[in-house]
């Protein structure tokens, strides 16, 4: 009889860190980890009228469904973008996981709080589905962390989000935002499995 298979689910109900944000906007995010050495990402972006999605900046020439046209790029970070940090329990060091609604993507690894940033390699990239529908946002990304997380170890994680509003700013989502800024690189939001 072979091993079971050991699941970690978190889902979250994301707030932002500015006040002024289109009003009726709702962010969620949930991640799956399983041990067999895959990461499953699911965001969803609600507006109570497409008021609130419309001026969302996004890329052009997005189409629904897979963005197979994805690559790898840096400062993902600056537009609209999907993240989540996973960390090590116990340990300093710690992996932040970008993907944006074309299928652009960024996997880092940092040694410790905000420093010793690495480029992290991954076996394939990441699969990345974009859903728009008349007053949501849908973005669903699959990646492989295997062989570079343990698969005996569930990792403490965060999940957060920024939306770029254009002339209005960037928006930045989290569970919480514990400091006077938005910083999700602040272990404090990580939730334990």
């Amino acid at each position: 009889m072979g091993r079971q298979s050991v699941e970690l689910r978190q889902a979250s109900r994301l707030i932002p860190f500015e006040s002024a944000v289109p009003a009726g906007l709702q962010v969620s995010a949930e991640l799956i980890w399983n041990d067999r050495g895959w990461l499953e990402l699911s965001y969803g972006v609600l507006a109570a009228s497409s008021v609130g999605l419309s001026d969302l900046v996004l890329p052009s020439g997005l189409v629904d469904g897979g963005q197979s046209e994805g690559q790898r790029r840096d400062a993902l970070w600056t537009t609209t973008c999907f993240e989540a940090f996973l960390g090590m329990p116990g340990q300093e060091g710690y992996w932040e996981i970008n993907v944006a609604p074309n299928g652009d993507w960024a996997v880092y690894q940092f040694d410790r709080y905000r420093e010793g940033q690495a480029r992290q390699s991954l076996l394939d990239a990441p699969c990345i589905e974009l859903r728009r529908r008349h007053h949501q946002l849908r973005l669903d990304a699959v990646l492989p962390i295997s062989p570079w997380w343990p698969s005996n170890v569930a990792p403490e994680l965060a999940l957060t989000t920024v939306l770029d509003f254009g002339t209005a700013g960037c928006s930045h989502w989290s569970v919480a935002h514990p400091n006077q800024g938005a910083d999700f690189h602040d272990r404090s939001l990580y939730l334990a499995p």
